[in-house]
């Protein structure tokens, strides 16, 4: 754990940033549009012909764009994510397989079976983790057996209710999961399941408007979360130092010796606020002296990638190698996805498949969706990366 996450406030923002040895990630707090993860009651407004996709009412004015309908009738009330960032006038991208999300585990409803996230890969420690999950469901069975009879039928009809939820659905252990200890598993799959009855709930009360039913985390929940595991210290500046003890005690208590306060604003002191202004500029300098400019149109992104003066096959690989190693950094920071079009500087057909792979290998470790489609008849390289995030611009401007 080298990294360092930064939380604090940015122009009246919350914000999260993971700084390893330079600023590696980061995420702002909530906009007025929908995002990703976020759970809504919502209904069917209007089947598209061939029976397959709807338009469905979030709420508020919002639309959500539902391809896997099928089987549903308009009018109809249920529970969909948003699974994307919508594009500008469209309607937000959701799913019916809405997905329960904690530090530890995920709860899958529908998708009975306990998985372990393949980071963890000694099988001693993934059968650990297995029968923790598998220990919890039959101690509340054993506790019911016992206890039905005897005890408030309030508490007795929660924990069957639990129980059905932890049959029905699945389990996934994630990575963070790794060496954790029984009870801290446990709490952190009870409170998935907690809040998938509480949106069964509002989704079952016929008073209960359409809405958000289940939010998207707080940049600092979604920095413990996403990125504890990569972090040895995490930072908050002196005013915003309350809001780390706000996080439930289960949640704060893997971290508590790490936290810091620093003098000054946090986002100065790790070089943050210098990073956002760079990102200004769609101009990206190569470490060999070559640029690239990374430039977002309402279809697509343009990368064009560019060497320091010099037009020799060797100056032109090493910049493109170097524009294809920074390129999903580039793109995450800036919260760009979509088409990407990259215009690489001239090289030969055999130096293509030295540039595939880099970009291979760049992608494989960044946790957005990307698909790499290849080179166009046109000599550019084409891939289709997930809107996850919205573009910075918006949430700094």
């Amino acid at each position: 754990m080298t990294g360092t996450l930064v939380i604090g406030k940015l122009r009246g923002r919350e914000m999260a940033a993971l700084v390893e040895d330079r600023v590696t990630d980061w995420i702002f707090g909530p906009t007025q549009k929908p995002g990703p993860e976020t759970v809504f009651k919502a209904k069917v407004d209007r089947r598209l012909p061939g029976g397959g996709a709807a338009f469905v009412n979030l709420g508020d004015g919002e639309q959500g764009y539902l391809r896997d309908a099928g089987g549903l009738a308009q009018g109809e009330v249920l529970l969909v994510e948003v699974t994307a960032v919508p594009e500008e006038g469209k309607a937000a991208p959701v799913t019916r397989r809405v997905l329960w999300r904690q530090r530890y585990t995920i709860h899958t409803p529908g998708a009975p079976g306990i998985n372990v996230a393949r980071g963890i890969a000694d099988p001693d420690e993934r059968a650990r983790l297995v029968r923790i999950v598998e220990d919890h469901g039959a101690t509340m069975e054993g506790w019911l057996a016992r206890m039905a009879d005897t005890r408030d039928p309030d508490d007795v009809a929660r924990v069957r209710r639990v129980l059905e939820a932890l049959r029905e659905g699945g389990t996934i252990l994630r990575t963070a999961a790794r060496g954790q200890p029984p009870e801290r598993i446990v709490r952190d799959l009870d409170l998935a399941v907690a809040a998938r009855l509480a949106a069964e709930d509002a989704l079952a009360d016929p008073a209960s408007p359409l809405g958000v039913v289940g939010m998207a985390p707080l940049p600092r929940d979604y920095a413990l979360r996403e990125w504890g595991d990569r972090a040895g210290r995490i930072v908050v500046g002196p005013g915003d130092f309350d809001t780390l003890p706000a996080l439930e005690a289960h949640r704060l208590s893997p971290f508590a010796n790490r936290i810091e306060t620093v003098r000054g604003d946090p986002f100065d002191h790790f070089g943050v606020r210098a990073e956002i202004e760079r990102l200004g500029s769609s101009r990206v300098d190569l470490p060999s002296g070559g640029w690239m400019a990374v430039e977002p149109t309402r279809a697509m992104v343009t990368v064009d990638v560019n060497t320091a003066g010099e037009f020799s096959g060797g100056a032109a690989l090493t910049a493109n190698l170097e524009a294809a190693r920074e390129l999903p950094r580039q793109l995450r920071l800036r919260g760009l996805g979509g088409p990407v079009a990259i215009d690489f500087a001239p090289l030969t057909r055999k130096d293509r498949r030295r540039i595939e792979d880099a970009l291979k290998a760049a992608f494989r470790r960044d946790p957005v969706e990307t698909v790499l489609s290849g080179w166009t008849p046109l000599g550019n390289f084409e891939l289709q990366r997930k809107r996850e995030r919205r573009p910075l611009t918006e949430l700094t401007g």
